[in-house]
């Protein structure tokens, strides 16, 4: 089913901040919260909104060593390798990308010795031809809800 500026607008406030009420939603567009409530139910069956989730400052939990990991590995065997990446809670992105290494994931850990030892014991065995590691030394990102 399409997608009408009501949901657009829902959709908009939600990314912005994923905590707003159904009530606060139905004040602010003048609706009742029964058809708010009815059109996010909607939107989450559809699977336009594939979840809620909360942004945690990293280094705050001493999580210090961030790297982009290029890595190639047969065709047959990516969407296997793909899978195992997203397994590992030190990876938290994991992307097929144009070219030569043909996958890209972020992994993060808490200090620089952690990701060795992580990418020894993790990655070694999961059978990439070439893997080149990129250490992250500084980031801007925009965060849903930020100005």
């Amino acid at each position: 089913m399409g997608q009408d500026d009501l949901d657009e607008t829902i959709l908009r406030m939600l990314q912005g901040n994923g905590k707003m009420t159904i009530e606060d939603i139905a004040e602010r567009l003048e609706r009742s919260p029964s058809t708010i409530r009815d059109r996010i139910r909607r939107l989450e069956e559809e699977r336009l909104i594939l979840g809620y989730s909360t942004i945690i400052d990293q280094e705050r939990l001493d999580i210090d060593a961030e790297a982009l990991v290029l890595a190639d590995i047969d065709p047959q065997s990516e969407g296997k390798a793909m899978s195992a990446l997203m397994s590992l809670e030190e990876v938290s992105e994991v992307m097929k990308v144009t070219g030569e290494p043909r996958l890209m994931f972020r992994v993060r850990a808490s200090d620089r010795k952690d990701l060795l030892n992580f990418l020894d014991r993790k990655i070694r065995p999961l059978g990439f031809r070439r893997v080149d590691v990129r250490l992250v030394l500084d980031r801007s990102v925009r965060y849903p809800g930020s100005v």
